[in-house]
């Protein structure tokens, strides 16, 4: 039985980026959320439909009273008044659900694609890009295409579908007031096309300043401490206000541009009004025309504004999505240097071998690994210890095709693991890094987070596990305690066991510990080891980097790595007689013991 608490994970979305998708996003949406989009603009043309009908209304009733017809003719005219003004709303409230419904729609979409993108990268990516960039693609970005292809494109299509009634009524009641009002109208797209093209460049580089100002703004707050230690917040003030003050630029020209629509949109149409009082006062007072057709055609002049300014803000909203696409757009095209083509399935563990492996991470000069070759056979433990910058983790990375190695082979099973699917690599693996990470959930959420099918004994035994029990019952509300970010609240050597406890709780045939109980006590490191070599645990197979050889001392082997090459291999004993780093550390720690 399930705990009540459980966190309920979603299954990920491993499916590709679709080309239509990178080619046209708007005519990709369009079609693939055709239902909510078109019922959208049905409902958006019964809308226009009955707005454009009570001027004409008002207009025939205004001519029904100056000609002194009966109150039943006009109570007439005053119900069908209603009945438009009543079909009106209910085709405004449509188009509100389905076009608010079609616009989310692509949002949660694109987020899912930008999200599967980040998931499928390698830490090459994420060491030139920074986190606020990223967060700024997910966010802020995904929200202005949102606003692109749902307002924006609503409010051009609002304005194409005002332009197709409302200047037929207009011809209808006069063509010569028609035209002469609305002269100035063909002049405003040569206006339109030469912004469209500025604002889109312009917004384009305020999203990249946006970016760098996210950047540098979660890199202070979480450096904060480091900050106020070396005294550094004047600096570091000068520095944020130095890109604040390129973000404000940016800005202000995409405002002065965006500024220019308005007045553009309207000029034309606030003349066409003045233009209409000057033809058409004298044809009323004549007689020609009556009172009511003046009153209607005035209000279509008035209605004219709108589309005109649904143009520019369409157009606005548009450039500026477009702007952001382009950004998302390079994210999404950006190729994986560690791509997932393995076909064959891996369900269980039997040997892993190293076949003159060499790696050399990207922009270095000399390789991390060279020529690394050993094996590693089920229920074994193999312990790896070497001076920093060995090559240590780097083993472990390569093992976990987080980079793609330059030379020689790594193999399981007897096969290649680039053979392999990539989500079954990771699940025969628990790994426990170095750097001990922890999310803003529940205690228990956190011990849980790699098993969705977990009960709350099944926590408890990975507490048991990692010597954790005695502090869970101290830490208020316990295992329904909330961590802070990071696992700001507890200590590092809290957080390593708390790390430690997530990979035991999966349960799978291979641990791989990188340095991840530096931060713990000798003693509490001890009863962990032994609680890993227990009888129950002997099958289970292990990697230990530690720099305490007494860790080391029941692996079953020990690599000793220098400079990224193989000093030597072997058991405690036989080290200690062939290996020189093994034996300095070996006197090291005895004398620092003593």
């Amino acid at each position: 039985m399930l705990d009540s608490g459980q966190t309920i994970v979603a299954e990920p979305n491993n499916q590709g980026v679709p080309a239509t998708l990178i080619k046209n996003p708007f005519l990709h949406y369009f079609k693939k959320h055709k239902r909510s989009f078109f019922a959208g603009i049905f409902s958006l043309i019964g809308t226009n439909l009955t707005d454009a009908l009570p001027p004409l209304l008002i207009g025939y009733s205004i001519d029904q009273i100056t000609r002194g017809e009966s109150i039943d003719s006009i109570a007439l005219t005053l119900a069908a008044l209603i009945v438009a003004t009543a079909f009106l709303a209910w085709f405004r409230y449509l188009w509100r659900v389905y076009w608010g419904r079609f616009n989310h729609s692509v949002a949660e979409d694109l987020r899912n694609h930008i999200y599967d993108k980040y998931t499928d990268l390698g830490p090459t990516f994420f060491s030139k890009t920074s986190v606020g960039e990223l967060m700024s693609l997910i966010n802020n970005d995904v929200n202005l295409f949102r606003m692109a292809i749902g307002p924006g494109v609503l409010v051009l299509l609002d304005s194409v579908i005002v332009l197709c009634i409302i200047p037929p009524l207009m011809i209808s009641i006069s063509p010569d007031w028609t035209w002469k009002s609305l002269i100035l109208i063909p002049l405003i797209p040569f206006v339109v096309r030469s912004l469209m093209t500025k604002i889109r460049e312009g917004y384009k580089k305020q999203q990249d300043r946006f970016a760098e100002l996210s950047g540098v703004s979660q890199e202070i707050v979480s450096g904060i401490r480091v900050i106020k230690s070396y005294a550094q917040e004047d600096n570091q003030t000068a520095l944020y206000n130095k890109i604040s003050k390129r973000y404000q630029f940016s800005s202000d020209h995409v405002a002065k541009l965006d500024s220019l629509f308005a007045p553009t949109m309207e000029l034309g149409v606030t003349t066409g009004s003045v233009i209409l009082l000057v033809v058409g006062a004298p044809e009323v007072m004549s007689g020609a025309v009556s009172v009511g057709a003046f009153f209607a055609f005035y209000q279509y002049i008035q209605r004219m504004i709108w589309p005109m300014e649904a143009i520019g803000l369409g157009v606005n909203f548009i450039q500026k999505g477009r702007g952001s696409f382009d950004r998302i757009r390079e994210l999404l095209q950006t190729e994986s240097d560690v791509p997932d083509e393995g076909q064959i399935p891996l369900k269980t563990f039997q040997s892993l071998e190293f076949e003159q492996v060499t790696f050399t991470y990207p922009g270095a000069d000399a390789p991390a690994l060279k020529n690394l070759s050993f094996q590693l056979n089920r229920g074994e433990t193999l312990g790896i210890v070497g001076a920093i910058g060995s090559g240590k983790s780097t083993l472990i990375e390569l093992l976990c095709r987080q980079y793609q190695i330059s030379e020689g082979k790594i193999k399981i099973n007897g096969l290649p693991i680039e053979n392999y699917k990539r989500e079954d690599l990771m699940n025969l693996f628990s790994v426990v890094p170095q750097d001990a990470f922890l999310f803003s959930r529940k205690l228990k959420d956190n011990i849980a987070f790699g098993d969705r099918q977990w009960s709350f004994s099944q926590v408890e035994g990975a507490v048991r596990y990692v010597n954790f029990e005695d502090e869970v019952e101290k830490i208020p509300d316990g295992y329904d305690a909330v961590l802070g970010e990071k696992g700001v609240n507890l200590s590092g050597g809290q957080k390593q066991r708390l790390t430690m406890a997530r990979a035991i709780i999966r349960q799978s045939d291979f641990l791989i510990l990188d340095d991840s109980l530096s931060a713990v006590d000798a003693e509490t490191e001890k009863k962990i080891l032994e609680e890993m070599n227990a009888q129950e645990h002997s099958s289970k197979t292990a990697i230990i980097i530690s720099h305490r050889l007494a860790s080391l001392r029941k692996a079953t082997n020990t690599l000793v790595l220098k400079n990224g090459e193989l000093e030597d291999f072997g058991n405690h004993h036989q080290l200690l007689k062939s290996s020189s780093t093994y034996q300095s550390l070996y006197s090291l720690q005895t004398e620092v013991s003593q």
